[in-house]
């Protein structure tokens, strides 16, 4: 059951799926249309599950579900995973390396390597930690690298 992001509760589960690259408007356009046709008859066990999205800085794509309702199930989890993919697919681009970190550089938002990171940034640039899991950390998700989980390779 497809529902606005913005309606749904702050401790929401959430997905977070990056671009590699910044979204044009026709790919963001393709993928509120793919992901809002899968949130619509998104189920678990045939239960509907209530979810919503959003796509974030033109990179993040953000789906939440309301799990006070109907939770998520391995099998669930795998058919958005599979969206997902397929997305990947059609418009050539990556969702799913997660060995990429998001970072602000000369305040711009910049795709980087884990393995380039120390070249790139220190510990009080800023970074968006994906890693979070509910709605609310959006509003904590930009940090500098000092407070989240990549601190660790400096």
């Amino acid at each position: 059951m497809l529902v606005d992001f913005d309606n749904l509760s702050e401790d929401a589960r959430i997905w977070i799926f990056p671009s590699d690259r910044p979204l044009t408007d026709n790919q963001e356009s393709y993928i509120s249309s793919e992901i809002s046709n899968h949130l619509r008859h998104w189920t678990a066990h045939s239960n509907p599950l209530k979810a919503g999205f959003k796509i974030l800085e033109n990179h993040f794509i953000i789906i939440a579900l309301d799990e006070s309702i109907n939770i998520a199930t391995g099998c669930s989890i795998d058919t958005l995973q599979h969206k997902i993919e397929e997305i990947e697919k059609a418009l050539s681009i990556s969702l799913l390396n997660r060995l990429n970190v998001f970072c602000l550089i000369k305040d711009k938002l910049s795709c980087v390597s884990l393995d380039q990171l120390v070249s790139v940034a220190n510990l009080d640039t800023f970074f968006y930690d994906l890693t979070i899991q509910k709605k609310s950390d959006l509003k904590l998700y930009l940090k500098p690298i000092r407070n989240g989980w990549c601190k660790v390779y400096f």
